[in-house]
């Protein structure tokens, strides 16, 4: 697994998934309004994965990302998806971002990312930010349960991922909008000191606008999160399809101290 772990690193995970996925040129948010994260199912209201996932939309750069709720105002997504402003970025509570009614958004007034965060490095990259938003939590939702027990998330276990990336990769890339969900098994817990990595497959995984996502270990009927998308696989050519090997998630568990300092720094703002 280190012979691999090294190939990926050096060939393949600094290509993808560093940047959101595009809105139309309009300005408005891409969605085709398809029924399959790539291969995933799309997750109806009420459910318990919407409850505390939720779209992001930067309305300057023109693009999405995902995130999770962990405080009744606090979302926490990838630092990759905080370009400039922070305040630039919405919160869409709805699982068709286009349809969105202005009741379902909030807008941020305050975010940071991790100062370590430095995505030309091929592992460890901190790649983690905190958005707090303005106006309360539409009905139905709340803040996530933490995973607490690291040891949990071991080699060969099923964990659940969601967001609202595309669902096809390959040629035509389509789909972003959509809050979908699926199963990946974990390849590696320890891919790096703070990154798990997940295995996928042309039919199956975590993609452009999923960044920032969260992945979930289902324990005793309630998902704990422990991870958020930063990036996955991509080859030089727009012939072959992206997102079919692996995806990488920056460990939300072993981030718990800088998280919680965070929280309460956005908390006295």
């Amino acid at each position: 697994m280190k012979s691999v772990n090294l190939l990926i690193k050096g060939l393949l995970v600094a290509a993808a998934l560093t940047a959101c996925a595009p809105a139309n040129k309009n300005g408005t948010v891409a969605a085709d309004g398809s029924s399959q994260v790539i291969g995933g199912d799309v997750v109806k209201p009420g459910s318990r994965v919407i409850r505390s996932t939720v779209g992001l939309y930067d309305a300057k750069a023109g693009a999405l990302c995902s995130g999770t709720l962990i405080a009744e105002n606090i979302v926490l997504t990838a630092a990759h998806c905080v370009v400039g402003d922070p305040k630039a970025l919405q919160v869409h509570f709805n699982n068709e971002m286009k349809k969105s009614t202005p009741e379902q958004i909030r807008k941020v007034d305050a975010g940071f990312v991790n100062t370590d965060y430095d995505p030309q490095r091929k592992e460890n990259t901190a790649d983690i930010a905190l958005l707090r938003f303005k106006g309360g939590l539409p009905l139905g939702y709340g803040p996530a349960k933490r995973l607490k027990n690291s040891g949990a998330l071991v080699e060969g276990i099923t964990v659940r991922i969601a967001g609202y990336g595309l669902n096809r990769s390959w040629v035509i890339k389509s789909g972003a909008g959509t809050l979908r969900t699926t199963e990946l098994v974990v390849a590696d817990p320890h891919f790096s000191a703070t990154e798990a990595m997940l295995k996928q497959s042309l039919k199956r995984g975590a993609c452009s606008g999923d960044s920032g996502g969260p992945a979930y270990l289902d324990i005793g009927g309630e998902l704990h999160l422990w991870g958020v998308l930063s990036r996955g696989d991509a080859l030089p050519t727009r012939l072959t399809p992206d997102c079919f090997m692996l995806s990488v998630y920056t460990r939300a568990d072993v981030y718990a101290k800088w998280i919680d300092d965070g929280m309460a720094l956005l908390r006295a703002q």
